[in-house]
């Protein structure tokens, strides 16, 4: 049987003027790349009790969009009760099509539920690395415990992704992103590795994002080692955005208000394309179904918020003090205080009367609903909320003159009470909820505006970036239990009907690539007791 190589077929293609289909078992199968095709790794995600979600996407030039052109692939796909794959339990064939940039999104169905699998893909004589994924127990099941890890904010030049290797290697049963998994601009000023373009904007700058965090080890260890249950907050887009509001919106006036919408939806593709998420997520309006849930047996119900896509505009923005722009490409780009969030205060007007208004909504009326609903119908031992910013809304300044984050809950109260009134209403057991995005360590007892307790928050410092320390401010906040402000890592979670326990991991060093961790804490919730305790001591 002959070989026909890429570039023939490319050709092909070409002169057709229009798709090339290469099917299995036919000469094209037997195309050869120049270099293997598998080189942003596997991962999986969504789990049920009867499958998951298994990704991959060719990228035999990672950096070159066009070395495979307009040829569709058809990629071959095993599941395995072994790691040896010497009992296959599933396989079948995908294709892996241009308009979404080759990537290939299987939807695994028919598996037995609560066990472990293993996963891997093929074209031609090249072969995938092996991933692992789990399905969930039945939604009855007594599960006597459940494994998981959470992370956010990982920005490529800012620091090595160790955190992601030792995740990996604590072989969790679910790993959670919170938000942050690529950051769409640079900034800092101590980089260990560059971004190029300087600023995502366009689907080929956010597909280029996403190939180079792809082509990280650690991230890609990862990712194959459990299934990935991922939301996202701002910076898949842009900073601070909420909806279709660009932060630069102020200072860069109609023409950003005109072109972001179609940089959105760009964003929306490219996060699609790499994440391990069913294809039903798709919606015809250029959205993303992000928002969710699911059952871990009759122990835990995990949701799954998505605090952008359908958010209220921040109220007071930052000045546009800062109106530079830059040039890249032709391109002008906003950089500097344009809108978004700020800190104010919110017991001065006009900002106080705008905080108050109860039409403004972080989850939008669609998602407050559905969520509503879900915390009705939980019959679970654990209600754990996976999302975005800090639902404690943390008083910085002074007792005389507080501020607030205007692009966190706090600068929605309204909201926040509607959010706390359906966990009181629906009488939710055990709620946790697990949130990233403000690049420091925080374990808090949540409460309403009448004080009345009302759960759990854990919040995880970031992956890579630059750190925050608010400990100053801790006087002002009686409902923070514990804070730290001056490591990265993330926090695992070990789940029982008894109890949850939550180590903090830390990275001793960001910008070295074999850093070593340590644990700075150890926090246990006991099950009927809404509050956060220290047992390390």
């Amino acid at each position: 049987m002959s070989r026909i190589t890429r570039r023939t077929f490319n050709r092909m293609a070409a002169a057709a003027g229009a798709l090339t289909i290469l099917p299995i078992g036919s000469a094209a199968a037997q195309v050869r790349f120049g270099s293997p095709p598998f080189q942003l790794g596997v991962a999986s995600g969504d789990p049920s009790a009867d499958g998951f979600v298994i990704w991959t996407r060719l990228a035999p030039e990672p950096f070159d969009p066009g070395y495979l052109g307009q040829t569709i692939f058809e990629v071959t796909w095993e599941v395995a009760e072994d790691a040896s794959f010497a009992r296959i339990a599933k396989q079948g064939t995908a294709w892996a099509r241009p308009h979404v940039a080759h990537s290939v999104h299987v939807v695994v169905e028919g598996l037995a539920p609560g066990r472990e699998y293993f996963y891997r893909f093929r074209i031609g004589r090249y072969e995938s690395a092996a991933g692992r994924a789990l399905t969930c127990p039945p939604a009855d099941a007594a599960v006597a415990s459940v494994k998981f890890a959470f992370a956010s904010c990982a920005h490529y030049e800012q620091g090595f992704f160790s955190a992601y290797r030792y995740m990996a290697d604590d072989r969790p049963d679910l790993m959670f992103m919170l938000g942050d998994y690529i950051y769409e601009d640079a900034w800092g000023d101590r980089r260990v590795r560059q971004f190029d373009p300087i600023e995502a904007v366009t689907l080929d700058d956010y597909r280029r994002r996403y190939t180079q965090y792809r082509t990280d080890p650690d991230l890609q260890a990862a990712h194959a080692a459990c299934p990935w249950i991922v939301t996202w907050d701002d910076h898949e887009v842009d900073n601070d955005y909420v909806s279709l509001t660009s932060e630069h919106e102020l200072c860069g006036g109609e023409a950003v208000r005109s072109s972001f919408p179609a940089r959105r939806a760009a964003a929306y593709q490219a996060w699609f394309e790499h994440m391990p998420v069913r294809p039903s997520r798709l919606r015809p309006d250029m959205g993303v179904q992000i928002y969710g849930s699911i059952d871990w047996g009759a122990l835990a119900r995990f949701y799954v918020l998505d605090t952008r896509q359908y958010r209220s505009v921040q109220v007071c923005p930052n000045p546009p003090t800062l109106q530079r722009c830059d040039f890249e490409r032709g391109r002008k780009i906003l950089f500097g205080g344009a809108g978004g969030g700020g800190h104010v205060n919110p017991n001065q007007s006009p900002c106080r009367e705008a905080l108050a208004d109860p039409a403004r909504t972080v989850l939008g009326t669609e998602q407050e609903q559905w969520l509503d609903g879900a915390l009705a119908s939980s019959g679970a031992a654990w209600n754990v909320i996976a999302q975005n910013v800090m639902i404690n809304a943390i008083i910085e300044g002074t007792a005389e003159s507080p501020r607030v984050f205007t692009d966190s809950w706090g600068g929605y109260p309204p909201a926040r009470e509607r959010f706390f009134a359906s966990l009181l209403k629906r009488r939710a057991a055990n709620p946790v909820v697990l949130t990233g995005d403000i690049h420091s360590f925080w374990a808090c007892d949540l409460a309403n505006a009448a004080g009345r307790p009302v759960g759990v928050e854990l919040v995880v410092s970031s992956i890579a970036t630059t750190t925050y320390d608010r400990s100053a401010y801790l006087p002002l906040n009686p409902g923070v239990k514990w804070h730290d402000g001056l490591h990265n890592g993330y926090m695992r979670c070990e789940l029982s009907r008894e109890r949850l326990r939550t180590d903090v991991v830390a990275i001793d060093n960001r910008e070295d690539p074999r850093s070593p961790r340590s644990v700075l804490a150890t926090f246990d919730v006991k099950s009927g007791d809404p509050h956060v305790h220290r047992i390390d001591g």
